[in-house]
This record gives structure tokens, sequence and C-alpha cells, in this order.
């Protein structure tokens, strides 16, 4: 509450805009928080979340102050038209999706009314809507009972779909379905993106009068919601997945846990530099660039804007760091690098949090104790920690922050390591930052901490840019989702080594979105597969420049696959740091995560 110089830019920024935003328009739990003031500067070391609140510390405001941030769902990128391809129908008739739930253990209806009764949603009278149940009640044969059931809740369709739509009416048993065995509600993708979402009114059946042939009684929700939501509202206990083309072959026991996950560790660009020491080998950043104050500022707002995207579109949980310049860690943005956790690929064995050997001496620093000790928290007590530091350079006693630069085998994380989690395969491109012979140990480690299976496999290859150098770090050149993988296999030289990457994807059931060198050096491979953090759904977060260079073929596939592709424009972090979005964010997987 005292007043505290603030002569950084940086820290101004966080002071005077970002913080004061957030403890205006958010209402959060903090489980963990802690303000400490060194060098005559404040800096926040943690802000956690509890419950289902998420970390929004560089919120609209901060955005603001740098314009109105280009989200992803409201962007200038051209809407690729989603085909709902086999999902529509030409019928004529009325029809409807008998669900069995809602939070008073009543059924939902939902109700596609015939052509006739399309309109704009909010045109939806009670004339109208006696017409459509009264039509869905012939073409069911129910007259009088089910439908018409006193408490049955009923999602009348509304949106967007008319008359002279291109498709046709969409097939509902094709966009939602019910697997009442495992308790799960298969989605469509199309429905969770706005230019293809379906609109639905909120109809409660009233009593009728005994005897009566008038048209039921109902209550209206006059606000119409997408049908995801309404889906939501009404499925407590419902796991929600997507309806895709592939789904991966059964592992030899099946995973117990996603393959991505809803909650992440950030660390914003508070004092960020560009990092002399890592130019020597990342072709994607200059080898000469300079930081001003005006950069640094730039560069916040785009964390702010990433930030903002990952919280509020997809609800993620972020527990989000900073770092000042008594750290020493210019490239403290990209903490994927220095830890990783992993759950096993059955109940039985432990969680595990693995820590990495970094080539450059000053990424090295970026290894806190605070934040290691929060992760600790977070992956629980029987988390198992793995140093792969040790195995890299086994000097009693020492640490590995003064291990040489050069001579020594280095494992750079979730940068060296790209993992399909579901399948337990680890792809690793290898570098001056990635050697086979460590990714083995590493993967005999984990697996020896977890007592059990977390890695079954690692698939080494080389990778080369356009200028036929070696690619420093796996995860610029692919990522690997649940069902799907963006991977440029022509940077892979060795006819044999793609054949590998290629056979293991297949065999594993992905369909791969195959970019080129180019799109490689707008960052398209530099992605990650988040669940939604209140649908439980998949999408790929990437880069604005790394979005608009996938061609139209290339967002279909994916679409397919995922929710959305969500994305923000952090051109000057990507410029000067040789990184993206993938880089930013380490991923987070606990305990909780398991399926019961």
């Amino acid at each position: 509450s005292s007043a505290v110089a603030l002569p950084d830019a940086r820290l101004r920024f966080l002071m005077t805009t970002a913080l004061p935003s957030l403890l205006s328009s958010v209402s959060l739990s903090l489980s963990c928080s802690a303000l400490s003031l060194s060098r005559s500067s404040a800096v926040l070391a943690a802000v956690t979340t509890s419950g289902n609140h998420h970390a929004r510390f560089f919120s609209s405001a901060a955005s603001a102050a740098a314009g109105e941030p280009e989200t992803s769902l409201q962007s200038r990128v051209p809407k690729v038209p989603h085909s709902l391809g086999e999902c529509h129908v030409d019928a004529a008739d009325a029809q409807h999706l008998r669900l069995p739930f809602d939070e008073n253990r009543n059924p939902l209806t939902i109700v596609l009314p015939n052509r006739r009764f399309s309109q704009p949603p909010m045109a939806m009278k009670a004339d109208k809507i006696s017409r459509i149940l009264a039509d869905a009640e012939a073409v069911e044969n129910i007259s009088g009972g089910g439908m018409a059931a006193p408490g049955t809740k009923v999602a009348i369709v509304s949106a967007p779909f008319r008359r002279d739509h291109a498709y046709g009416m969409p097939n509902l048993e094709a966009l939602v379905q019910l697997d009442e065995l495992t308790n799960t509600l298969h989605v469509c993708p199309s429905l969770f993106r706005p230019e293809t979402t379906l609109l639905a009114t909120e109809v409660t059946i009233a009593e009728r009068q005994q005897g009566s042939s008038e048209s039921v009684d109902f209550d209206v929700d006059a606000t119409p919601l997408s049908l995801v939501d309404v889906l939501m509202q009404h499925s407590p206990d419902v796991r929600m997945k997507l309806i895709t083309p592939t789904q991966p072959n059964e592992p030899m026991s099946a995973p117990v846990h996603a393959a991505s996950t809803d909650r992440v560790l950030m660390v914003a660009p508070t004092c960020f530099q560009v990092n002399a020491e890592a130019s020597a080998d990342n072709t994607f950043m200059p080898k000469d660039g300079v930081a001003t104050d005006e950069i640094k500022d730039t560069v916040l707002r785009e964390f702010s804007r990433l930030h903002n995207v990952i919280t509020n579109e997809l609800c993620v949980d972020v527990e989000l760091f900073t770092h000042d310049g008594y750290h020493g860690t210019p490239d403290a943005v990209f903490p994927n690098n220095w830890f990783s956790t992993h759950l096993p690929l059955d109940e039985n064995g432990n969680g595990v949090i693995a820590l990495y050997p970094m080539k450059c001496p000053n990424r090295r620093r970026e290894v806190r104790t605070d934040m290691l000790n929060h992760v600790k928290r977070l992956c629980g007590p029987d988390a198992k920690l793995v140093d792969v530091r040790k195995m890299s350079w086994p000097e009693d006693g020492a640490c590995f922050a003064a291990a040489p630069q050069e001579g020594l085998p280095f494992l750079e994380g979730t940068g060296s390591i790209v993992m399909d989690r579901g399948a337990g395969v680890a792809y690793v491109s290898l570098s001056k930052r990635a050697d086979a012979g460590l990714a083995n140990q590493w993967r005999d480690a984990v697996n020896k901490a977890a007592r059990t299976e977390i890695v079954r496999r690692v698939v080494p290859f080389k990778s080369f840019d356009s200028s036929g150098g070696l690619i420093y770090h796996t995860n610029v050149m692919m990522m690997v989702g649940s069902t799907y993988a963006i991977v440029c296999l022509e940077a892979i030289h060795d006819m044999a080594e793609r054949s590998a990457v290629e056979n293991q994807l297949a065999a594993d059931g992905k369909e791969v979105v195959a970019i080129t060198k180019e799109q490689m050096a707008c960052m398209a491979g530099n992605a990650l597969e988040l669940q939604h953090g209140l649908y439980g759904v998949p999408y790929v977060i990437m880069s604005t420049q790394a979005r608009e260079s996938l061609d139209a073929d290339q967002v279909s596939v994916l679409e397919r696959h995922v929710a959305g592709i969500a994305h923000a424009d952090i051109r000057t972090l990507e410029t000067l740091g040789g990184g993206s979005v993938r880089c930013t964010i380490a991923e987070l997987f606990c305990e909780e995560d398991v399926v019961e």
C-alpha cells in the first residue's frame, strides 16, 4: 500500500495498467499470491487461481493500451466456410433428438423445425413455437405425451439454417450423439465455431388441461443460446467429446487422461531481452537483435493478447509468473524448455515432473525455486521428480548452471520433445539441443519413476530449415494433437527418417497436416492443443502469423479434429525471441486430470 518507485517501463505497465484492470474487473480466488519488493521495483512473483476462475493478469484494459486486441474468434483472417459434409439432409419434415437428461433428470428434446418455420432467432414468437412443437409431435407421433410431457425441456434450433441454405438442413443425429454406456456426449466440431454454430431457443413444457386439444402451454427463455451451451446446461455430469473422422488406435493400455490439458504455466516477458547466447544456433531469430524499451513494451502487449485468448476464449487456467532483471533470464517467456509434467498411461502409476539440461547458460537460470515448488504442489505429493540435468553432467555435488556449453548432451523439454501423450510416443529432432542418447535415458528414467509407461517409444530424426541449417527445436517443425498432427515433412531430408515419422503417426491414427518450410518459418508448426476449460473439447492455438500461413485445405482438415483454431498476434516476440505460441506455454498435467 506504500508508494513504490517504478523506474522501469514494463513495471509501470504492470502496476499501473494491467494489475488495476485485473482487480477492478475480475473477482479471483487467490490460492497463492505474493508481492515482493526488490531493487526498488514491485514484481508480482506469482498469481495462481483456484476453483473455476482463470488467471487474467493481463486483461482487456492492458490490450486496449495497444489498441483493440485481434482475438481469434473475431479476426481479419478470412473465415473458411465449414462444409457440413454428411451432417445435412434434405428432409422436409421436422427432426428431433431426445437426450434423457437435464439438471433435474428430465429429458431434453432438440427440435430442428421444418424449413417453413426457419427464421432468425429473435423472431421466435409464441405462435410459431406452438406450431413447431405441434409439427414435431406429429412427426414423432407422440401427441399428448413424450415431447409434450410437463417439465420437458425443448431446444428449438432457429439459426443459421434457412430455406436457401447451401447445405440444406443439418442432420441432428450426425451433429449430436449420446453414448449412454460411457456417459459421453459426442458433438460435431462445427457447432463450436461462430460461423457454423446453431442457435436454439429453450422452451419448458407446462401443464396441459386434461382432454384439451389445444397446443401445449410452455415457458420460453427469451435469450437464444448456442446449441453447445444448451447441451452444457442440461448435461452437467456428461463428458463432451468431438466427433472426429479418425480415432487413434487403442494403445496396449488405454490412457486414463486426455492428450491435452486445460491448465498451463506461463511467464510474462516483463524483462524481455534478445538472447545473444541462444541466437548462435537458433536460425529463427536474428544474430544481432536489440530490444529497445519500445520493443519490450510491444512484446509485453503481444503477450497480453495471447494470455487473453487463452484465459477468456479457451477458459484455460493459467499459472502466471513474471521475471525481473536480477533473474538474468532473457528467455523466461519460454518456460516449456526447462520442465515438463506427465501422467502415466494407466491408472497404476505416478505422475512425473522432469527438469531438463539447457544448452545456454543464461537459460539454466530459468529453473526457479518458487516456480518449481508451485508446480510440485499442483502435481501432488505422489508426483516424482526426474532431473535429466544429472544425466547430462553427472558431476557429484555440482550445479548444472556451471556445466560447459559445449561437449555435453542436452535436451530442452517440450521444445526438443514433441509428445503424443495418448500413444506414449516422443518425437525428437536431433540437434545441439536434443541428443538421441539422452532422450532414451529420459524415457527410461520417466517410466521408472512412474512405475509404469509414460513414454513407449522415442522417434529420432534430423530436420532442416530452408537454408539447410539444423532445426534447433522439434516443436517449431511439428506438433501432435489428439487425432491429428501438423508436420513439416519436407524438412526431414532423410527419406527413411521421414517414413518412420509418417508411419508412426499413421499407426497411432493421426491425420497429418503437412506444412511447407515457408509455413514452418511462419511458426505454423509451433502450435499446441489445449482443452477448453468449460466444454472439455480440444482447440489448437497458434500465432496469427501461423494461422494466416495455412491454406483453406489445411484449415479444413484441422477443423475436422478441433472445435476451433485460436490465435494471437505475437510477431515481435516471434521475430526477436525465435519462438512462438507453443514455446510460451508449459502444460500442467496434474492428478486431478485423471478420468474416473
